[in-house]
């Protein structure tokens, strides 16, 4: 009878000793690990981007949309930190001088990881090349609090006499931090 009671005493604590302790263990090392990783130092390094595509400009007259002119800009191409790319500038102009309007650039990685920049200023060095200065304001993935800049060089040929669509190609360097 004392055997079987020591028996049980023994079979009871070692229930009651592994029961629950693992599974506040997993809970504490995945909230580290979470932690770790949103606490994770972000580091300014290069950037750099090649890319080429077509651009088609439209008059829209549209006050809730785009006033006057609105320009889309798809491509594709390579940037450091993201490989192979494609890209979407779109760009909303009031018809106001002196107004660069409302301007996005998306640059999306092969893995889906989104980077998104706003051109800030432009200078047309020729008829048919700018350059522009993108800000690095955030994506998704790993960019998802990403800061930084980039220079563009921007070469166009129009697809004819009314300058209204053609093809485009840029290069661009600059910092982001992630």
């Amino acid at each position: 009878m004392k055997n079987r009671i020591l028996t049980l005493s023994v079979l009871a604590a070692t229930l009651f000793a592994c029961t629950s302790d693992s599974v506040i263990n997993d809970e504490i090392n995945l909230t580290s690990q979470t932690e770790l990783k949103s606490k994770k130092k972000a580091v300014e390094r290069p950037f750099k981007i090649r890319a080429a595509g077509t651009f088609i400009t439209t008059f829209v007259f549209d006050p809730e949309t785009c006033p006057a002119l609105a320009l889309s800009a798809p491509g594709e191409g390579n940037a450091t930190h993201m490989g192979r790319s494609i890209l979407l500038e779109e760009w909303c102009w009031s018809g106001a001088p002196m107004d660069l309007g409302t301007r996005s650039l998306i640059i999306t990685a092969a893995n889906g990881d989104e980077l998104w920049a706003t051109p800030s200023t432009i200078v047309f060095t020729s008829d048919t090349t700018f350059e522009e200065v993108a800000i690095i304001e955030g994506g998704t993935g790993r960019f998802e609090n990403a800061k930084g800049e980039f220079l563009e060089s921007v070469s166009l040929i129009f697809g004819d006499e009314t300058e209204l669509f053609g093809t485009y190609s840029l290069i661009g360097e600059g910092t982001i931090t992630y």
